[in-house]
């Protein structure tokens, strides 16, 4: 959401979002201007995880930041918000609910707050920013927003 510019897609649906340190560490090298929105918006808090046996174990099979964010939605038995298969994958198997970057356009399309033309609008913006979707994600997306 921060690449697009928007936050008020999670902020409708979530009271705050917690962000690992190794995540942060990766956002603030990148000059996107995500690192200073995240810093000055109240809505995102940076958690420090406990469990370092997990996140260890984590490390050796996905990168840190994706290890540290399914560490710490564990530890604090909240939604995961990737989009990653392989760490996905990782979370679905230890039983932490995800939701990815779709979930989040469709759960605001099915509240409201979005329509289903700007659902597609915010598609294609992801698309060119060059995330990738398969054709069968998309034709999935389109008719869970009943398209």
């Amino acid at each position: 959401m921060g690449k697009l510019g928007r936050y008020d897609l999670l902020k409708n649906l979530f009271s705050k979002i917690y962000i690992p340190q190794e995540v942060i560490k990766e956002i603030s090298v990148k000059s996107d201007g995500i690192f200073e929105e995240i810093k000055k918006n109240k809505f995102f808090e940076i958690k420090k995880i406990n469990d370092i046996a997990l996140f260890a174990l984590l490390d050796g099979i996905l990168d840190r930041g994706e290890s540290e964010a399914i560490v710490l939605a564990k530890e604090l038995n909240l939604i995961l918000l990737i989009d990653e298969k392989k760490g996905r994958g990782v979370a679905k198997n230890m039983r932490i609910n995800i939701i990815g970057l779709l979930g989040v356009l469709i759960l605001n399309v099915r509240k409201g707050y979005i329509s289903k033309d700007e659902a597609v609008i915010v598609l294609d913006e992801i698309k060119r920013l060059k995330f990738r979707i398969s054709d069968r994600l998309k034709e999935s997306f389109l008719k869970q927003i009943d398209l």
